[in-house]
């Protein structure tokens, strides 16, 4: 279980990947493309599929379950299954109502005996998982992924460049001149995959690191803005009160209380 101060940038891995929104909204891309993950909904990241979970405020809530599809189906059996994940419609917004509510009773067993871990708890959570396959393949849509398009590879350039350089100075048009790409093309192209334009993206990056470099009780606050890749210390202090509503040394305050440290 993870609230929205756990965010992710982009990767891919090669296990399913099913988060399940317990409270509050959490903005996801996958692929490119932006999902909202409501209370009650159920999001499916295909293995492979590169995905990022965007910043969001505590009060959004979520449940992650991963699995190694290889695991789920030894090689030889039920021939197609493996790569059911794949081709369905991800957002449980796209499912019929009873199919969604399977899954749903599915992940809600699978915390159950996750947590609780009594004896036979790995076989129950193993046919749990085996039942959520073969809703995928009976019921849920399925959907033709396509070729990847060029803008693909713009946005994999893009997100990469910034992953290596978002401690340094970067604006658009220098990203746009070391890559090549006009940057009016490119802040089109990022904010048409991404949901989110250039320039927010970049900083909640940064804000991802700061956060990181908080959880350092030893590390004072004053060397966080330089060492997140803020350009000053104000710019980094109103973009974390924008986000979180408190100062720095309040969310550290509070990490610190929620771990059972001195206030």
């Amino acid at each position: 279980e993870m609230d929205g101060g756990r965010a992710f940038l982009y990767h891919g891995h090669d296990s399913v990947e099913m988060l399940y929104g317990l409270g509050g909204a959490t903005s996801v891309g996958v692929a490119g493309r932006p999902y909202a993950l409501g209370e009650g909904d159920i999001l499916i990241i295909g293995p492979g599929e590169s995905h990022c979970v965007f910043p969001s405020g505590h009060q959004a809530r979520r449940l992650c379950i991963l699995f190694e599809p290889g695991q789920l189906f030894p090689q030889g059996l039920f021939p197609g299954a493996k790569s059911c994940f794949g081709q369905i419609a991800r957002h449980s917004g796209q499912w019929p109502a009873d199919a969604k509510e399977r899954i749903k009773d599915c992940i809600s067993q699978i915390y159950e005996e996750y947590s609780a871990r009594r004896p036979g708890w790995e076989l129950l959570v193993q046919a749990r998982l085996m039942e959520t396959a073969a809703v995928a393949v009976r019921c849920l849509p399925k959907v033709e992924r396509g070729a990847k398009r060029s803008e693909d590879g713009l946005l994999r350039k893009v997100l990469a460049y910034l992953s290596a350089e978002y401690l340094h100075e970067i604006t658009l048009d220098s990203c746009a001149n070391a890559l090549g790409f006009h940057p009016a093309y490119l802040s089109h192209q990022f904010k048409a995959q991404m949901g989110v334009s250039f320039h927010r993206y970049l900083v909640n990056l940064r804000l991802i690191k700061a956060e990181s470099l908080l959880e350092d009780r030893a590390l004072p606050i004053a060397h966080i803005p330089a060492a997140s890749g803020f350009v000053s210390p104000k710019t980094f202090y109103r973009a974390f009160r924008q986000k979180h509503g408190v100062s720095p040394g309040e969310y550290r305050k509070h990490m610190e209380w929620e771990r059972g440290g001195e206030t």
